[in-house]
């Protein structure tokens, strides 16, 4: 019997981490991306325990390992002074996985190896998907490549792990286009001094309309650096290159160590920072992950960590499933796994939306702010991020 069929839209990290959960369990794999090569954009991120567990699990732990840093602490700072507001360390989230932190490229890098090594997983590039048909035995796609040739690939199921602008999404009926926030991104990677290994420290600076986050990254060898501003408009393109006078005002006006590591960046690029509220996750044969079905502002870093979590429940779905109803099971199992991820993923939303406009609080409203969270102390931190970082897949 021919091993069950998956077509994923698009390669980044839920794709990918979906790709090699499924294979790993004996499913068929098809990832077509439809940029003409693999790769990701971005600085860092951070890799909390919620998404390391999934990874681990894929046998991918070591690699991420040897690739990432292990988060000792956060230190969250006033903007203005670098006073500190509150204090958590990070070695205490969680339940047997470390918080790590690591460049984006380097985790796509590490899943595109473990992709490429699985015999289950075909690999193709320069085809986007346009259409989408279903009937009662699976969904056969119309790809298009750029100069416009066609093409069909028939599979079990369609997983659209195609980002915010999601052609998935459009072909389960949403067509609401993504919402500008007001915010824009600016990241960049800072090479530390002598190419000394930095310490294991997630800093956040809260200031009025601004904020802005360090760690390391790079086996501490470099720092990743992201200053996220106010903005009138939204520019186009998914990243720009930004130019550094347009942020000398902000940080003219910063604590001297986050000026310091701001103007030693040898290069900015922006994103302006989109929303959209969450999807159905499912629609008969036609799954979404990631910011697919659930877009993250950047005030939680849970966008990767979700998108993993996501690859981890829909290949548990979909093998308990089929395992027991065989093809005929898949729309249940899709089912299935949008409701065990919808009111995780609106949590998770909200909750970031809710932490940047607390982030960017203008005087007197930062009194009570700082008062509140020099209150929580250590473990009061702690406890209010426990549903977050201590999910684990169900056995």
């Amino acid at each position: 019997m021919s091993a069950p069929h998956i077509l994923i839209a698009g390669s980044g990290i839920g794709g990918l981490t979906a790709a090699i959960a499924l294979a790993r369990r004996g499913f068929s794999v098809t990832v077509a991306e439809k940029r003409t090569g693999f790769g990701e954009t971005g600085a860092g991120i951070q890799l909390s325990p919620n998404a390391g567990h999934v990874l681990e699990a894929l046998d991918l732990g070591l690699a991420v390992k040897r690739a990432s840093v292990v988060a000792e602490r956060l230190v969250v700072r006033r903007w203005q002074d670098g006073s500190p507001l509150a204090e958590m360390p990070m070695t205490a989230v969680g339940s047997g996985t470390p918080f790590r932190t690591i460049r984006r490229t380097d985790l796509h890098t590490l899943l595109l190896d473990a992709a490429r090594s699985l015999r289950g997983i075909r690999l193709i590039v320069g085809r986007g998907l346009r259409d989408i048909a279903q009937n009662a035995d699976g969904i056969t796609a119309t790809l298009a490549t750029e100069a416009g040739q066609l093409e069909t690939i028939s599979a079990l199921a369609l997983v659209g792990a195609d980002g915010l602008w999601s052609r998935s999404r459009e072909l389960i009926g949403d067509n609401a286009p993504p919402v500008f926030t007001g915010y824009e991104a600016w990241r960049t990677l800072v090479p530390n001094a002598g190419g000394r290994a930095a310490p294991g420290v997630v800093t956040l600076h809260l200031g009025p309309g601004r904020h802005a986050v360090h760690y390391p990254v790079s086996g501490g060898r470099e720092t990743n650096l992201v200053v996220i501003r106010e903005a009138k408009e939204a520019r186009e393109g998914w990243s720009r290159d930004g130019e550094p006078g347009q942020l000398a005002a902000h940080l003219t006006k910063a604590e001297p160590v986050l000026h310091k590591l701001a103007t030693a960046a040898p290069r900015w690029l922006v994103w302006s920072l989109f929303d959209r509220p969450p999807a159905a996750m499912a629609q008969g044969r036609i799954a979404l992950l990631g910011d697919a079905a659930h877009p993250v502002l950047p005030f939680m870093a849970q966008g990767a960590a979700l998108a993993i979590e996501d690859a981890g429940v829909l290949t548990q779905e979909l093998t308990v499933h089929l395992q027991q109803g065989g093809a005929a099971a898949l729309p249940a199992a899709l089912a299935a796994y949008a409701t065990a991820r919808q009111d995780r993923a609106r949590r998770v939303q909200a909750t970031s939306r809710s932490n940047g406009r607390a982030y960017h609080l203008e005087w007197p409203w930062t009194i009570a702010r700082n008062f509140a969270m020099r209150r929580l102390g250590p473990d009061g931190m702690r406890h209010r991020l426990d549903w977050l970082y201590d999910w684990r897949l169900q056995a």
